[in-house]
């Protein structure tokens, strides 16, 4: 198991661990926050490409869902909160004092290759600088191009990391090998570009 995989299975022990002996947070859902009037909290939820690196110890409670809500390592409960860990369909919330950064803005500093679902393991990790800025580059200002619907040879999630600026969170697109070429695609936007052979020394063609 890699130091990736490893660390998302620490992060699910912790999770699982995690004592409920204190009272947890009572949340309300309103105007599509979740919300407590009395403690000033509100929280809205991110885009899909949001996930928490590592998650902490339950906060809040939303009765009418039964859903926890708990820390991510590292960040202010009170700014920050994540559903219980599901990979790249964890849902993260974010107060009005904190801001989502956007691919650029995070100044990503590595990418996992990642596949899986409910616990995503890591099978390479881009760490060329310059290989991830053509990527951000092109994702960010390529041409639109559609995202095939069918017949993927492979696809996998890239994770964007920032050691730096933002250690706490990844920010996701999906990869994807179709016979029309290799795609970037964003599952929130459906913003979706070619990128050509950029990660070929990273992911290996499934044409040989």
């Amino acid at each position: 198991m890699n130091k990736f995989a490893k660390s998302v299975s620490l992060g699910l022990a912790v999770l699982l661990l995690s004592s409920c002996s204190g009272t947890l947070v009572n949340l309300k859902y309103e105007d599509g926050q979740m919300i407590n009037k009395r403690l000033r909290l509100a929280y809205t939820p991110a885009p899909t490409n949001y996930e928490p690196v590592s998650v902490g110890e339950a906060y809040g409670y939303y009765e009418k869902s039964d859903m926890t809500l708990y820390e991510i390592k590292g960040l202010d409960p009170k700014e920050w909160l994540t559903q219980a860990y599901a990979g790249s369909a964890t849902t993260i919330f974010y107060s009005d004092a904190s801001t989502l950064p956007t691919l650029a803005e995070l100044e990503p500093t590595k990418i996992y290759v990642t596949e899986g679902e409910s616990v995503t393991v890591s099978i390479n990790t881009v760490d060329d600088q310059a290989v991830i800025n053509k990527v951000i580059d092109l994702f960010t200002n390529g041409t639109y191009a559609e995202w095939p619907l069918i017949d993927a040879y492979k696809t996998y999630e890239l994770k964007f990391y920032s050691e730096e600026k933002y250690p706490h969170i990844y920010y996701n697109l999906t990869y994807g090998e179709f016979e029309e070429g290799i795609f970037l695609y964003d599952r929130n936007t459906k913003h979706s570009v070619m990128i050509g052979d950029t990660l070929a020394d990273f992911i290996p063609s499934a044409k040989g």
